[in-house]
């Protein structure tokens, strides 16, 4: 609902504003090509090379043995 009633000001592209791009599926065509090679190696970079952190937050505090001994569980169950 938000695209049809807003549209940020500004370019997407030199020469591509944002109110020219459509909605949906149909967005895909219209930016350019080398706007979706930023995009996906913005994503593949972050997955790679980790530049959002490596967070300590949710990691189990464990010893070495044990620690090993749950990855090797986890990685025979198929969730790792």
């Amino acid at each position: 609902i938000v695209p049809e009633i807003y549209r940020s000001p500004g370019e997407i592209a030199p020469g591509v504003a944002f109110a020219d791009i459509p909605n949906g599926v149909a967005a895909i065509n219209a930016i350019p090509a080398l706007g979706w090679f930023q995009m996906v190696f913005l994503i593949g970079a972050v997955d790679y090379w980790g530049f959002l952190g490596d967070f300590e937050a949710g990691k189990p505090d464990l010893a070495p043995e044990e620690l090993e001994k749950r990855k090797l569980q986890e990685l025979q169950h198929g969730r790792l």
